[in-house]
């Protein structure tokens, strides 16, 4: 039962940041496949993460957000709104 709650989470998570990867790409006013060309997948790869059929790697997030040249707070608004980083925390 835990897991299928879990998943269900994910896969909102990953719906959520995919509307948002694909508001920032058109903003930007690119196409599925010059995105895909930039981060070296396909455009296949690029609408599922928009579809949030899969979940980006924190690498290849971090390369779209400087493709797309938008902070990655901001397409994490929800998830990271009103934290600090524990790095700041701890320095």
């Amino acid at each position: 039962m835990m897991s299928e709650t879990r998943s269900d989470t994910l896969a909102q998570i990953n719906t959520r940041i995919g509307k948002r990867i694909r508001t920032a790409r058109k903003t930007r006013g690119m196409s599925q496949t010059q995105l895909g060309d930039a981060l070296g997948v396909s455009f296949q790869q690029i609408g599922k993460y928009e579809s949030g059929l899969n979940t980006i790697s924190v690498p290849t997030f971090l390369t779209l957000c400087r493709v797309l040249r938008v902070r990655p707070a901001t397409i994490l608004e929800e998830y990271v709104a009103g934290q600090t980083s524990q790095t700041s925390a701890h320095a």
